[in-house]
């Protein structure tokens, strides 16, 4: 038998906390939609009367993607406007490619309430040409772990291993210390290699020069390798359940009456058939007589209406196997089960802790 009683507020609590996975995936992995794709900035004509036939694309199992529109698209949400950049924005930190730390973006546009000339970023500079490593929201979850990133490429006689450094920036592993002081060495190597955006899933190798321009674009023994963590926030339900002393202790199991014989007759059910079972015609009085079917007498028999002598002792009580949680709107959202069934004796009372997570 169930029994029912409302939880008190202070019986309630929800707390979460933030989970992470690692994964790691080639361009080799088929099906993992882990795609690098080259982009070119291009010129007008690249974009006015754009035709499929003839746009530079690259079509990678089986998908075709065109690079001047995803540079554009990508340049559009990350690096044109400093107002609407999506992502970490770094003002102060990572090495820069020229002698000055920021370059001007416009000599028009001004922040708000300020005469300031609007300025970029050192950190977010995307040249002609770039290479865009995607990775999906399936494998991610809400968003890349700062910090996670490690990208190895072959695609050159050396081997290049690059990590990001928890702002939304990537550096070459050899050139850390250099990439730390800001002091960068021949060919840039310590300097900005590109960067992460961690809730969109997306790595972008802005770095022109070589060899760094080249991860992502060969395959194979040549390709290239990504690890990273996904975050996921997990939100814990506890609910404090509790039976006091000579609370529910009454069953109507028909187990415990008195044989078979009574003033309550059960059926016989006109459409009781096995092929009705969960059909709209299935008129079964489940909730009256469980849903242990198979026992049931197509030609109907009686519930007694008195209790067995064992039920009357002093030391009879039900035994709790289950513990459900509903809502408002009477529906059962999550069972609890003890590892055995245990007793509701008279002068106890019991508190089950029923938790559950959910994302």
């Amino acid at each position: 038998m169930s029994f029912k009683k409302n939880l008190d507020p202070s019986d309630k609590s929800f707390t979460s906390f933030t989970v992470n996975k690692k994964f790691s995936f080639t361009e080799r992995d088929s099906g993992s939609g882990v795609f690098a794709v080259p982009i070119i900035r291009g010129t007008d004509a690249n974009l006015h009367n754009f035709s499929t036939s003839t746009a530079s694309s690259k079509t990678i199992s089986g998908s075709v993607f065109y690079k001047t529109p995803t540079y554009h698209a990508i340049n559009q949400l990350y690096y044109k406007d400093i107002r609407n950049m999506l992502g970490y924005v770094d003002l102060y930190r990572g090495v820069p490619t020229t002698e000055n730390a920021v370059q001007e973006y416009t000599s028009t546009n001004h922040l708000e309430n300020t005469t300031l000339t609007l300025r970029r970023p050192y950190t977010r500079q995307l040249g002609s040409t770039a290479t865009v490593i995607s990775l999906p929201q399936k494998f991610y979850g809400e968003s890349i772990k700062p910090g996670s990133i490690k990208l190895i490429d072959n695609s050159t006689d050396v081997t290049l291993t690059l990590r990001d450094d928890t702002r939304g920036n990537l550096y070459d592993v050899d050139y850390s210390g250099s990439y730390s002081k800001k002091t960068p060495t021949a060919n840039n190597s310590g300097s900005l290699i590109g960067n992460v955006f961690y809730n969109d899933g997306f790595i972008v190798i802005t770095s022109t020069q070589r060899p760094y321009n080249t991860i992502g674009t060969l395959e194979g023994s040549d390709g290239f390798r990504v690890d990273f963590e996904s975050t996921q926030t997990i939100y814990q339900r506890e609910y404090v359940c509790a039976v006091e002393e000579n609370e529910f202790q009454f069953t109507n199991n028909k187990t415990a009456r008195v044989g078979q014989s009574g003033s309550v007759a059960i059926g016989p059910y006109e459409n009781y058939n096995t092929q009705y079972t969960k059909t709209t015609e299935d008129d079964f009085p489940y909730r009256l007589l469980g849903y242990a079917t198979s026992s049931y007498k197509t030609t109907g028999f009686n519930i007694g209406t008195e209790f067995i002598g064992e039920t009357t002792h002093s030391e009879f009580a039900p035994y709790i196997t289950n513990v459900g949680l509903y809502n408002d709107r009477n529906e059962l959202v999550a069972i609890g089960k003890p590892a055995a069934p245990i007793k509701n004796e008279k002068d106890l009372s019991i508190t089950f802790v029923v938790r559950f997570d959910t994302n």
